[in-house]
């Protein structure tokens, strides 16, 4: 199916890999199935170190769609090359050089349990780095509504990060238990290999389930920016017709003002009504009626009769001043005039 090619669904599916390979490398060693003679045993690929940077780039691909900085590569996959060819090279040394050196064993104090420490305090840092992003993905969004939407796209994202971050928690103190107890093998190490292997599931389950998520939330950034983008062409026509008193004219009509700028007689009625929740006839009336309010109570138009203020203000009958006028005050423009009079002499 299509949506399991994404690049968000093929960075989970290596992540459920990677992770898979080191669960079950680690518990192969831990049960003393690969001896301390044994190949793979000495050459310890450190796997886990792949699990949280395709974790990383699952996120990553999920909220985004541009490519991932360089600088974010490094940072991901730099540490688990320097730990795998630190591990090479030990058992190069012990098979070309020294024969007799001597690889520690799985729960002693030494590389191998270092180098297993170091990864449970790394991909904390790059699980941080994930929540982190995803919170700075959520704030670009000011607008309420669309911020309700992201979160319950990104809700079970979070979920997971924090899932795991118990999961890591687990496996550290396991391996400090080890480090300082010199433990020839434990069985604390089971519920964290348990755990894991649950998480595995849940990861691929519920990642693949809701890579739909993906699609809604390009939907939401595309809607966001064209509203963003409405907004301003809305605010510049907005402006052009109070500057020119546009409004005060009896025949403006929603065609002439959308060939002023190019555009559509559709989609000029569709920025007013998204931008004012009125239709173009409402939107021009209103700012009518805002200037028949501001001549009823001014002394410069005391001697204009209100049927004649209504024709200086664009419409083109005394009905449709009143109707309108009342529409957006609740007054008749009389009772406008009389109250603000009253309100003036008091």
């Amino acid at each position: 199916m299509k949506k399991h090619r994404s690049k968000s669904s093929i960075h989970l599916g290596l992540t459920i890999f990677f992770l898979s390979i080191s669960n079950i490398q680690h518990m192969l060693i831990d049960v003393g199935y690969l001896g301390e003679d044994s190949t793979i045993r000495k050459l310890y690929i450190p796997w886990q170190w792949l699990v949280a940077p395709f974790f990383f780039l699952f996120a990553y691909y999920f909220l985004h769609t541009k490519p991932v900085k360089k600088k974010s590569i490094c940072f991901l996959f730099c540490p688990c090359l320097i730990v795998a060819l630190v591990h090479i090279s030990q058992w190069i040394y012990q098979v070309n050089i020294n024969p007799n050196f001597i690889i520690t064993k799985y729960f002693q104090p030494g590389l191998f349990l270092y180098t297993n420490f170091l990864s449970f305090v790394y991909i904390p840092a790059v699980i941080f780095a994930m929540y982190k992003m995803v919170m700075e993905y959520e704030g670009q969004h000011e607008n309420e509504n669309t911020l309700e939407k992201v979160k319950n796209e990104t809700n079970w994202l979070k979920n997971l990060i924090h899932i795991g971050i118990g999961i890591v928690t687990l496996g550290k103190i396991s391996v400090i238990i080890f480090m300082f107890c010199n433990m020839e093998k434990s069985y604390l190490s089971y519920p964290f290999f348990i755990s894991l292997s649950l998480w595995i599931y849940w990861v691929g389950y519920v990642g693949i389930n809701r890579s739909s998520s993906h699609k809604k939330l390009l939907k939401i950034n595309a809607l966001e920016v064209s509203e963003k983008k409405g907004g301003q062409t809305f605010e510049r026509i907005h402006m052009l017709i109070l500057e020119k008193e546009m409004y005060l004219n009896p025949d403006i009509n929603l065609q002439s003002i959308a060939e002023q700028f190019g555009i559509s007689k559709g989609y000029l009625s569709q920025l007013i009504n998204s931008h004012t929740d009125k239709n173009f006839n409402d939107y021009i009336n209103e700012l009518r009626v805002n200037t028949a309010k501001e001549k009823l109570i001014d002394s410069l138009y005391q001697n204009y009769t209100v049927e004649a203020i209504g024709l200086e203000c664009g419409f083109k009958s005394k009905s449709n001043f009143y109707g309108a006028f009342k529409k957006f005050t609740a007054l008749t423009p009389n009772q406008f005039k009389k109250k603000n009079s009253q309100l003036s002499i008091s």
